[in-house]
């Protein structure tokens, strides 16, 4: 068995370890809780979460005790995922605990914990930490096809994203591909990735998308139908399952609202959630006379103004549309996404809220 993790940034320039990493990610995915897979989740990303596990432990939990780490194939359904979760506390809690267990998630963790909850985990309280329970824009920027997200793709990996990988093999096409263009084609066959899509809930309330400045309302009309839509008939097919899980989710978190549920997010940075389509080439004239062309196609993402963490928008993190006020035990911090799972603020609330 080899741990592998994002690589550090120099690392970035060396072509065995970059064809390494993309040679772990092609490996089979699980689609049923039960598959025989070669990839073995077995623990957390190092320092992500560092502070928040030490402070946890200062608490006088103990490891292995009634302290217990989750990690997953990210990659997965989160459907899968939840399943996975469920199984894994009933066993850690078998003969020794009657009453449930408290859970503190991280972004997509917080929808792997919901599905827990539909396979009938004990679950009692949960600390959401910047959870897109409603989707990321973001994951539609970089599934589509046509949408240059190389920007936003670039923020995950921040290296070299334009960088061409040479051989003296003219017939190795992966070799004459940008490092963007690699990972485009690789986040395509991950089925968590449709699943961080905005669902129903949020577009039926906040349209991400602008076809001839026109808001685009609506799952079928954002992803499935027009000139806009995705066209390959196995994203579609993928895009049609992730919003079927996300339903029988519910727009609602599981539990009570004003004692078993806390809600962190991040809100001050920027957050790109909308995007224009143009559907013909069009012609505009400003005010100075100047003249220009919008082409038909895709305009850069932007942020609309409610902001959010860098990934996660304020709407879906917030996990209600009509406001944050629904949950009693909800705290705004101006914190980048991956920061907040140990942030001084985040873990303070954390504690309060458990002990």
């Amino acid at each position: 068995m080899e741990h592998f993790w994002p690589l550090i940034p120099h690392e970035f320039f060396i072509r065995d370890k970059l064809d390494r990493v993309f040679q772990y990610l092609e490996t089979k995915i699980r689609l049923k809780a039960d598959d025989d897979v070669p990839v073995v989740a077995t623990s957390l990303i190092p320092m992500a979460y560092d502070g928040l596990v030490r402070e946890i432990l200062a608490w006088g939990y103990k490891p292995n005790t009634n302290f217990w780490i989750f990690p997953y194939d990210w990659r997965q359904s989160n459907s899968v995922s939840g399943q996975l979760l469920a199984r894994f506390i009933e066993e850690k809690i078998e003969g020794k605990c009657d009453d449930g267990v408290d859970i503190i998630n991280h972004s997509m963790g917080g929808i792997i914990t919901r599905a827990a909850y539909e396979c009938g985990a004990p679950i009692k309280r949960v600390a959401y930490i910047a959870c897109p329970h409603f989707g990321s824009p973001l994951a539609y920027f970089v599934l589509h096809p046509q949408i240059n997200s190389q920007q936003f793709m670039s923020s995950i990996y921040p290296y070299v994203p334009t960088a061409h990988w040479r051989s003296h093999d003219t017939t190795d096409i992966d070799s004459r591909k940008t490092l963007y263009q690699r990972r485009k084609e690789l986040f395509i066959k991950f089925p968590s990735i449709y699943e961080l899509l905005p669902d129903e809930s949020y577009l039926n309330n906040r349209p991400m998308l602008f076809a001839d400045d026109k808001p685009t309302y609506g799952v079928d009309e954002t992803y499935l139908r027009n000139d806009w839509a995705f066209k390959a008939q196995d994203m579609q097919t993928n895009v049609r399952k992730a919003m079927e899980f996300k339903k029988e989710l519910g727009q609602e978190l599981p539990g009570n609202k004003d004692h078993d549920i806390l809600v962190i997010c991040g809100t001050d940075k920027i957050t790109c959630d909308a995007i224009r389509y143009q559907t013909n080439f069009h012609v505009s004239i400003a005010q100075r006379k100047t003249t220009y062309v919008m082409q038909r196609g895709f305009s850069i993402p932007y942020d609309s103004g409610q902001h959010g963490d860098g990934y996660v928008p304020i709407a879906s993190a917030m996990a209600s549309i009509s406001g944050l006020q629904e949950y009693r035990n909800s705290v705004l911090i101006p914190e980048v996404h991956a920061f907040l799972p140990n942030e001084k603020t985040t873990i303070e609330t954390i504690r309060g809220f458990l002990l």
